[in-house]
């Protein structure tokens, strides 16, 4: 029963201040830190939504962002289909997570995905396509 009385984004940003400063004060170097909200653990699929949502939030600890949200329950309960069935689910929550600052994916279908990343960066950048 996840509890989060300061919203789920306020908190993992409480959690990812203390975990950065225990990092930093033990001698691990900012540079070898990548933060991951941790989607599906411990967490309500509304809570996991809200994390996407404001993904973007993270990005103010200026580390990479992990996300994984790849076949994830988060995804069958919402379109109601089993893990075979996540495909569309998938590459929908990777672009949303590419789309609002993700540096990293860990995903199952590489092949799919970097087609929809593909897109992703030619809307972002369109000035680089040709004709």
């Amino acid at each position: 029963a996840p509890h989060y009385p300061k919203g789920v984004v306020n908190e993992v940003q409480g959690f990812f201040r203390g975990r950065i400063e225990a990092a930093t004060g033990a001698g691990i170097a900012r540079a070898n830190l990548v933060l991951d909200p941790g989607f599906g653990f411990g967490k309500t699929m509304k809570n996991n939504y809200e994390l996407l949502k404001d993904l973007q939030a993270f990005k103010s600890h200026g580390l990479p962002v992990m996300v994984g949200v790849s076949r994830k329950s988060m995804l069958g309960k919402l379109l109601e289909v089993g893990t075979d069935g996540r495909l569309a689910g998938s590459l929908s929550a990777a672009v949303i997570a590419a789309m609002k600052g993700a540096d990293i994916l860990r995903v199952h279908d590489v092949g799919q995905t970097t087609q929809a990343l593909k897109i992703v960066q030619a809307a972002r950048h369109p000035e680089g396509l040709s004709e």
